[in-house]
């Protein structure tokens, strides 16, 4: 039952006011719709606490309250001070809480850290270590610090907000100090425990925050991985906690267990929340119920309907979860038919980005889904593999293999090999999958290895340039080398050589790298780099030039890092040389490690200058596509597009401007009107075209090419 306004009262009129649980009860209400009665009854409970001059209390309704408001640092500073003020030395703590605070709700936990720091408590410092609190001088707004290595220290109220922890015996980095052996073992045996004890340390704390407690002092980004994803299973289960779905919210340590009862499930049936929903639904499935009530069942059939029947027409990847959840949870929606829906989903043409945005749990779940709910899914999954991601396209094959589908998939997956298709998605599957692919009678390694160079020599985004990476990493290890070489015949390999010495998708040190490799494993094919070095140099079909509107841009990216980042930059490290031993001193890591990559970046851009010339294209050809045109198509569906092809840095999707890099620009270059052409599209599948007409560049392009 919600909290009612004579409960209210009650609890105002009490001695001991149990905070936690009324904040919880406000939760609920605002949940519930009831936001305005939550927070005028927060407000009726601050103000009672300020005259029961209950001070820790208020401060923590009015952090409530502000976080609930998105109150501005500057009018939460004020209230603050008006909170405390009858106290000049908790008044004194404010200022410095907000100097530097990013967010109110960052302010709030520095104001919490330093209220905490009282004479002779231990804290903590990440260049410092371990030491105890000697005094706390609020009039000059210092407090002097005994660290345990290095001596008296004194910090401002400003800097010790960020950078002290004050600790009490059951604090987690009070356990670390004095119990380290024990503490070690809890990180490795005990993970849930851990984060229950760090939240019990510090209060409210989102995941990012824990993370930023954990890392790198404890943990490097791997470590902290695996620690967080053990912790979560541990305390999935615990209902005295509740991990919120956005990792910036707070983490809910609730005073007593959640319980699931018709009242839970009531709320349940008015969420329109979908991730919260979400959510819920997980927390059912952890709850393990052997037979749902009625009521249970009634209330998950309506929220599942909702978000599939809700008109979440953007959001489809909430419609395939919520179809996976009432599998799993064994409840049908109310009123759907779940094979359409399914079949629906199936037939988007969006489906590979859908299955991309599942998260990875899921994904499994979904494609097996499709075949048990839709009849059509096996055509439309055989025809979509070459637009897969890596992971999706993994899942699926397995998927259409348990299903007995190897047959028309090996034919697929052989027809998409043949007519060079693959997308880099699909020939890394094949390149892992060597026994299989072999069995499916794709085991021509050396066309294999030419149609790995033409896709690493293609531009890609998202998870293609990923997978894209991955090939080139195939392709330059030893190993594969010699695998590939070995299967060659000998006119193969000097193919294989001169592809490599030829193709723009390597820079000189890293082509220079891989013939050196291919040159160790097969000598003979030296000549062949000899005659390619020795032969009289040729015209570039696409030299390196740029516009001098890309140019300039480069430019000036260039002298903002030599003039304002660099510079700034030294400061931050003499600073950080000023806070001690260098060894144990993270801020002055971290800035020479921001030196070296600015340096690496600066050194790029200058060679990048000096090896790119700006021009403004006048007098360039246009008879046919190339450098400096503008080329019409005409798609199979009667959809017409126009792109402008400039030089190396130039790209404006909203001008329809590319580089002369682009996989578009390469497969249009020498193109004439009325040639029908094969070129790449966004799903990473090439189709046909007609070139309606190569152009001049018209003013507009002229235009922003100058700058």
């Amino acid at each position: 039952m919600a909290l009612t306004e004579e409960q209210l009262l009650a609890h105002l009129e009490a001695e001991t006011v149990a905070i936690d649980e009324l904040i919880e009860e406000f939760d609920a209400l605002a949940a519930n719709g009831k936001e305005v009665r939550a927070l005028e009854w927060a407000e009726l409970l601050k103000d009672s606490l300020v005259d029961k001059k209950q001070l820790d209390g208020a401060v923590a309704t009015y952090e409530w309250i502000a976080l609930k408001q998105e109150t501005s640092p500057a009018i939460a500073q004020k209230e603050l001070l008006h909170i405390l003020s009858t106290s000049r030395k908790e008044q004194k703590f404010i200022p410095p809480a907000f100097e530097k605070a990013s967010s109110v709700e960052e302010a709030f936990l520095r104001l919490r850290h330093l209220r905490a720091m009282k004479k002779g408590m231990l804290c903590y410092n990440k260049t410092w270590g371990f030491g105890i609190v000697e005094r706390v001088d609020a009039f000059y707004q210092k407090v002097e610090i005994e660290f345990e290595k290095k001596g008296d220290h004194e910090f401002a109220f400003s800097y010790a907000a960020d950078a002290l922890d004050v600790l009490t015996d059951d604090h987690l980095l009070a356990i670390r100090h004095n119990e380290p052996e024990k503490f070690a073992e809890m990180l490795k045996k005990e993970p849930g425990e851990v984060v229950r004890i760090t939240l019990r340390s510090y209060g409210k704390l989102s995941v990012n925050q824990l993370e930023d407690l954990f890392v790198p002092d404890l943990f490097d980004d791997a470590g902290w991985k695996k620690f967080w994803a053990a912790a979560r299973k541990d305390l999935k289960n615990d209902p005295l906690i509740e991990i919120p779905t956005k990792r910036t919210v707070p983490i809910r340590v609730r005073r007593k267990a959640k319980t699931y009862d018709e009242k839970w499930f009531g709320k349940l049936k008015t969420d329109s929340d979908v991730p919260a929903l979400f959510k819920k639904f997980e927390e059912i499935q952890a709850q393990k119920i052997n037979e749902f009530e009625d009521y249970m069942r009634d209330a998950i059939a309506d929220r599942l309907a909702f978000i599939v029947k809700g008109g979440q027409l953007n959001q489809p990847a909430w419609i395939a979860q919520a179809l996976v959840y009432a599998e799993q949870l064994g409840v049908e929606p109310s009123g759907v038919d779940c094979a359409a829906e399914l079949t629906k989903l199936a037939e988007m043409n969006t489906l590979p980005a859908l299955l991309e945005e599942l998260p990875a749990r899921f994904m499994q779940a979904f494609i097996n889904r499709l075949f048990d709910g839709s009849g059509t899914a096996r055509s439309f999954l055989l025809r979509r593999l070459p637009e897969f991601g890596t992971t999706a396209l993994n899942e699926t094959i397995e998927a259409l293999v348990r299903n007995g589908a190897e047959k028309e998939l090996s034919a697929q997956i052989l027809d998409t090999v043949r007519r060079r298709a693959c997308s880099p998605a699909l020939l890394l599957w094949i390149l892992r999958n060597k026994e299989r692919a072999a069995a499916w009678d794709m085991s021509n390694t050396a066309d294999l290895a030419l149609q790995t160079i033409e896709l690493i020599e293609q531009d890609h985004g998202g998870g293609a340039l990923r997978a894209q990476n991955q090939l080139r990493e195939q392709i330059e290890s030893v190993s594969s080398l010699k695998t590939i070489l070995a299967a060659m015949t000998d006119s193969q390999k000097r193919d294989f050589m001169r592809r490599i010495s030829e193709s723009p998708a390597w820079g000189k040190l890293d082509r220079q790298s891989l013939q050196a490799k291919i040159i160790k494993i097969s000598p003979d094919l030296h000549e062949v780099v000899l005659k390619k070095t020795a032969s009289a140099p040729v015209k570039e079909k696409n030299p390196r030039i740029t516009s001098k509107h890309s140019y300039q841009a480069r430019k000036d990216q260039f002298e903002d890092i030599v003039r304002k980042q660099i510079p700034e930059n030294s400061k931050e490290i003499e600073l950080a040389r000023s806070y001690g031993d260098l060894r144990e001193n993270a801020e002055f890591k971290y800035a020479k490690e921001r030196q070296r990559l600015l340096g690496l970046q600066a050194e790029e851009l200058q060679n990048a200058l000096d090896t790119v010339k700006a021009t403004d294209f006048a007098g360039f050809p246009f008879d046919v596509a190339g450098i400096a045109t503008g080329v019409e198509l005409e798609y199979a569906d009667g959809t017409r597009e126009t792109y402008y092809i400039l030089g190396e840095w130039d790209q404006n999707e909203q001008m329809h401007i590319i580089s002369n890099q682009a996989g578009m620009a390469k497969a249009l270059n020498g193109a004439k009107a009325g040639d029908k052409i094969m070129v790449p599209t966004s799903s990473g599948v090439n189709t046909e075209v007609t070139v309606t007409a190569v152009t001049e560049l018209p003013d507009h392009i002229k235009a922003w090419v100058k700058g």
